[in-house]
């Protein structure tokens, strides 16, 4: 989670009870009900959640703002059309990232990151190539810093604005909002109005230089009450989610009815299935059996700045598995996926944003491999159909998957490109009346050749260019 690390003794501290506490927040053959096309209802949630078909966010974390936008040419070509920034404010001065999530003065935008006039000018730059910019808002706590934490007494909140110093009994609810995190990040009286006021004044001081969403860091810890009422200052038209990682699903619901929520549910599901031994056909409706959230609310991700710095107890197997991961994640129409800084230039993560922005509005089909072709229907391939026009094949397995024929009931007729190899797949019909692939690369064969440990996206292109 975003929080903290006053010392690095309390690292291997949050690391050791969140793999106590399996998902803490301390610093695991297709039907057809699997493949109902998956839409977006109306939301129920306080702000509309209108970001349910606007394509991809970009974790800038704990990159400068002028950094940022330096790179928004190069984002938008990606195909990203949210950035999300680290917290601005006013934080505990060390140059490391989770000192930005030790708020001094929320009154104040001035940290490593940058000053408010360029935090302003990024705005307006992303802005000016149809980018819109999330923040990260730290309202849950202060800084453990200096005399501020000794007196508790910061700019804007005295000793009476902070619960009793507690440190946080993951089992209990209460101890969860109302202690502090790491035993020592005071942490404010969520209740309070006159604490709210505060919040509220904060979020509408972002709004005034062009917020067009914010992340709420720790919303686990605040009871949901709090968000319901801070919100009422902000559009219904902006896109706010909350980082809630629950020990249930029952926990990560008490948020959802408000806001979108990180779907870390999903990640431990994904750990599993990419592991040796796991099935990747877990994957086919997950929220069915209470191993992910519900599409319409989810945030997903294979890694963000939790997972790298090692603030939960868990992760994808291997820096391969992350990647075939974040295939997954973007390949589906479930959720709002975010892609971690570090992950947006490598190869698969390019191809996976582009096939996401063309396949926005197609609906999901999770192919059952024995439909394919022989010996297809296994633990490690998983064939995600969008609509009849898009294709992404994924092979966990360390041997190559090689078949000289196979089928394609799901797709229409016509020419498919694959996006990171650059080759051509046709689909035509066969003497039997079904849906064949027919050109893999080359007229000269058929089937299906996907490489060990690799990810193949497709989508429906000029017939000319299989010619």
């Amino acid at each position: 989670m975003s929080h903290c690390r006053s010392f690095q003794s309390f690292l291997s501290f949050c690391v050791a009870l969140a793999l106590v506490a399996s998902v803490t927040s301390a610093c695991n053959a297709p039907s057809t009900e699997a493949n109902q096309q998956v839409s977006s209802p109306a939301s129920t949630h306080l702000n509309e959640n209108t970001a349910s078909k606007a394509g991809v966010i970009f974790q800038a974390f704990n990159m400068r703002f002028r950094d940022i936008k330096a790179q928004l040419p190069e984002l938008q070509k990606l195909g990203y059309t949210y950035i999300q920034v680290s917290p601005p404010q006013k934080s505990n001065p060390a140059s490391e990232w989770w000192a930005r999530y030790q708020p001094i003065d929320h009154t104040v935008i001035d940290s490593p990151l940058g000053t408010e006039k360029e935090l302003k000018e990024l705005i307006d730059a992303a802005h000016s190539q149809d980018i819109k910019i999330i923040i990260d808002v730290v309202l849950n706590h202060m800084a453990n810093y200096g005399n501020y934490v000794k007196a508790l007494n910061y700019p804007h909140f005295s000793p009476q604005d902070f619960h009793p110093k507690n440190c946080i009994d993951y089992n209990n609810r209460a101890s969860v909002m109302q202690g502090w995190i790491n035993c020592d990040l005071p942490d404010l009286k969520t209740s309070s109005p006159y604490v709210r006021q505060e919040a509220k004044k904060y979020l509408k001081k972002l709004l005034v230089l062009g917020a067009d969403g914010f992340r709420f860091d720790a919303a686990k810890h605040i009871e949901p009450d709090y968000f319901r009422d801070i919100l009422t200052v902000v559009p219904r038209d902006k896109f706010v989610y909350g980082e809630v990682i629950g020990q249930t699903i029952e926990e990560s619901n008490e948020y959802t009815e408000i806001f979108s929520v990180t779907d870390f549910h999903l990640v431990s599901t994904m750990s599993n299935a990419f592991s040796y031994g796991g099935d990747l056909r877990s994957l086919i409706n997950p929220a069915a059996s209470g191993k992910a959230l519900p599409g319409a609310k989810a945030i997903t991700f294979a890694q963000n700045h939790d997972t790298v710095t090692g603030q939960i107890g868990y992760q994808l197997p291997s820096p391969q598995d992350t990647l075939l991961a974040g295939a997954f994640v973007l390949a589906r129409q479930e959720g709002f996926p975010i892609v971690y800084r570090d992950d947006a230039q490598h190869p698969v993560t390019k191809a996976g944003v582009y096939f996401h922005q063309k396949m926005m509005d197609e609906p999901q089909y999770f192919r059952n491999g024995n439909e394919i072709a022989l010996g297809a229907d296994n633990p490690n391939m998983l064939f995600l159909e969008r609509g009849n026009k898009g294709l992404t094949i994924i092979n966990k397995a360390g041997e190559s998957f090689d078949v000289q024929a196979a089928k394609m009931p799901g797709l229409a007729i016509g020419c498919y490109k694959e996006l990171r190899y650059n080759f051509t797949m046709a689909v035509g019909k066969g003497g039997d009346g079904q849906n064949y692939i027919t050109q893999w690369g080359t007229t000269q064969r058929g089937g299906i050749q996907i490489g060990s440990r690799d990810v193949m996206f497709f989508v429906q292109t000029s017939p000319s260019e299989c010619k």
